[in-house]
């Protein structure tokens, strides 16, 4: 098969996953009528919004253990202004599968009430996101503190989450609840996906159906009993896909746990009003500075690699030594070097 050819063909899939030409076996397959798309009002919001995000950089790593740097915080905003950002977690984290116990029990039983979970199957990888994950809950956990009856907290993610941590989510709603506290996690990505032959894309082809259906409004539309990959689903609440602004097509995974339902529309309408900045156009625009202050830079993350080279060589190893204990022989053959 010749290169163009086959290069032609591996773009129909492409295209055929992506591009959406009708919606009306959107429709049929995903068992989403018209009316299922609820309009939404913005509403003026005195309250404050609380953005929770977190970052993860790794550092450095050998064949059993990695150093990464893990950073976990908020920002704050009262209607268009910007009050304040707390950072609640900036430091290094060494992934040991034999550590877990003296890395998470610790917060797990002094902020939530919970004894350890056991994480010594995990991979090194998913060992550096749990802990990122249980710092974002902590962040949350923060902001509930500081938060008052009516306010928002924001989540950059999913409450779709892996077993271990769930029930830290379920503390973390009861909270909410009890404080009159709104909380829901927004999703930049998901992998929300329909289809019976090939997996498509539910998120993005929502957002071009709702934006046929009903131009120039803001929306949402609740996935309850509708034909779509959607998990596990066993977290304790609701997913929705929500537009968040008129002026654009953009749409995003909304999580709202399940004290929240009743009053989610007024709570969307709230958001809704501050969503529509240039900076962020269609996205809450507290979790954008969350993102931007919350962050690691890959210049950053280099200087704390560097640091912490330069310390192990003052504790007496070389610098030879290290490059052969850390040694990831793909890096050879790339011919490039981590430090």
């Amino acid at each position: 098969m010749g290169e163009e050819r086959r290069l032609s063909m591996v773009a129909e899939l492409i295209r055929d996953h992506i591009h959406l030409e009708g919606i009306d076996q959107y429709l049929k397959s995903t068992g989403i009528k018209e009316n299922d798309f609820i309009p939404i009002k913005p509403a003026s919001f005195s309250g404050e919004i609380f953005a929770v995000d977190g970052s993860n950089a790794a550092l450095c790593g050998w064949t059993t253990a990695r150093v990464n740097l893990i950073r976990a915080g908020y920002a704050v905003y009262r209607g268009r202004e910007w009050q304040r950002t707390a950072i609640t977690f900036d430091d290094l984290f060494l992934a040991d599968p034999l550590l877990c116990q003296s890395n998470f029990d610790p917060y797990l039983e002094h902020y939530f009430g919970l004894k350890g979970i056991d994480l010594q199957e995990s991979d090194l990888d998913r060992l550096s996101s749990y802990y990122r994950e249980m710092q974002e809950y902590l962040a949350i956990n923060d902001a509930l503190d500081h938060a008052r009856p009516g306010d928002i907290i924001l989540y950059d993610g999913s409450f779709e989450v892996f077993e271990p941590l769930r029930a830290v989510l379920s503390v973390i709603f009861t909270r909410a609840g009890e404080r009159e506290i709104s909380l829901l996690a927004v999703s930049k990505s998901s992998s929300l996906s329909w289809g019976d032959e090939i997996t498509l894309p539910f998120v993005q082809h929502t957002a071009l159906a709702g934006s046929r259906l009903y131009p120039g409004q803001a929306w949402c539309l609740s996935l309850k009993d509708k034909n779509v990959e959607a998990g596990q689903g066993r977290w304790g609440g609701q997913s929705y896909v929500v537009r968040f602004c008129s002026q654009t097509s953009l749409a995003f995974r909304v999580d709202a746990p399940a004290y929240l339902s009743r009053d989610l529309g007024a709570v969307l309408g709230k958001l809704a009003e501050h969503s529509s900045s240039a900076e962020s156009m269609g996205y809450p625009h507290a979790l954008f500075r969350a993102h931007r202050d919350i962050r690691i830079t890959e210049q950053e993350a280099a200087g704390a690699r560097q640091r912490l080279m330069a310390r192990l060589m003052e504790m007496g190893m070389t610098i030879g030594q290290i490059r052969m204990l850390m040694l990831d022989y793909h890096d050879i053959l790339e011919m490039k070097s981590r430090f």
